[in-house]
């Protein structure tokens, strides 16, 4: 049955795979928040569905499932995205991430039907790790399908040079808007109690926050971390398939006892609060939300000048400090600066909280909604 909408309010289908705990993720979740419902309806279109974040989905948002795993496989998956494009008719499609854009500009096409896409890409489209079969294929995709999209949205200044450059997109074509944080929101949340974890009140704690995946460069924090002289808990934030391999190679370094996993966390920030310091090792990006995140706490932060997103945020020495990729020596000498001297983690924190403002939810979610207006004009 199709659902009714006021002419003048446009339907637009959020598509993603699935609502794990990433990036990607916690911008559709922010955006389902802060969208206007006077100008806008809001569907999410899910491959599957499932996720940690599915239980914070707005309850007024219509979910639609592709039912991937059920009956047909695939093609049943596929056929339903088909069918909800011709049933809902929606005005635009604002699609995350390659697989997702690749399979939305196929259904919009074979739907046959007068609605405009928008193409989200939240990684860097330099080389990745995701494997040399999957990173073909996304590139294929990008050079071929992505010039069927209406507009492609890329989330850091970087990445839209990449666009041009690299894969010679017209530059009228490439949308640029970082991603949001809900700042108001992340203090709020800040100040929760935490019942479940043992803090050490005299030891400092340096935190990194993430998908425990090799594109985060963990692997380059733990070992920074066996080079700091200064005594620090390292509290790594986050789950994911290299946990494993993390934990061995902390007790391969006799590191061990500093080197503390909590899993995947609903409300990490109580853990970012009690921080000194806040470490993003990433070996690639697109525009690390948890960076702007640990930011709008005030934590003084250290990035590695990784593609892309970093150096778009952070001024080195200014509101953050810039390290080398694959460097951990540089990553422990930033720590041990920053650990030696509370002066300077009081600057940076303070004009890191103020830095981030332009990140927040409601001002970027009008920018999304200025660019929905000017691809359905």
């Amino acid at each position: 049955m199709t659902i009714m909408v006021e002419n003048k309010i446009k339907k637009v289908f959020f598509i993603i795979g699935k609502l794990e705990g990433g990036g990607a993720e916690r911008v559709v979740l922010t955006l389902l928040r802060h969208l206007d419902r006077k100008r806008f309806t809001p569907f999410l279109v899910l491959f599957e569905k499932e996720g940690a974040f599915l239980g914070k989905v707005p309850t007024d948002v219509i979910i639609l499932d592709c039912e991937r795993r059920r009956a047909g496989g695939g093609i049943r998956w596929f056929s339903n995205l088909v069918d909800f494009f011709r049933v809902e008719r929606p005005d635009v499609a604002l699609s995350f991430m390659w697989f997702s854009n690749a399979v939305t500009i196929l259904s919009r096409f074979l739907a046959r039907i007068p609605c405009k896409v928008v193409v989200t890409e939240h990684s860097t489209l330099l080389g990745s790790r995701e494997g040399f079969f999957t990173e073909i294929v996304r590139k294929m995709s990008i050079l071929t399908l992505y010039r069927a999209a209406d507009r492609i949205l890329s989330i850091s200044a970087a990445m839209k040079r990449q666009f041009v450059e690299i894969f010679w997109f017209p530059e009228r074509k490439i949308a640029t808007i970082n991603n949001p944080v809900e700042i108001t929101e992340i203090l709020r949340q800040a100040e929760e109690k935490i019942n479940d974890w043992d803090f050490q009140e005299d030891l400092p704690i340096v935190v990194g926050m993430g998908r425990l995946s090799p594109e985060k460069g963990f692997d380059n924090l733990i070992r920074a971390a066996g080079i700091v002289k200064i005594p620090f808990l390292l509290l790594l934030l986050g789950e994911g398939r290299e946990e494993r391999v993390f934990r061995e190679l902390a007790t391969h370094l006799g590191i061990n006892n500093r080197v503390a996993f909590t899993g995947f966390l609903a409300n990490p920030f109580p853990y970012l609060r009690r921080s000194s310091v806040f470490v993003l090792s990433s070996r690639y990006e697109g525009f690390p939300t948890a960076l702007v995140e640990a930011m709008a706490i005030g934590l003084p932060c250290i990035a590695t000048r990784c593609p892309t997103g970093p150096e778009d945020i952070i001024t080195d020495d200014v509101d953050g400090l810039l390290a080398p990729v694959e460097n951990p020596e540089g990553i422990a000498q930033r720590i041990e600066l920053l650990l030696a001297e509370p002066s300077i983690r009081a600057r940076l924190g303070k004009a890191a909280s103020e830095r981030v403002r332009e990140f927040d939810a409601p001002e970027i979610t009008r920018r999304y909604e200025d660019l929905l207006d000017e691809t359905t004009a």
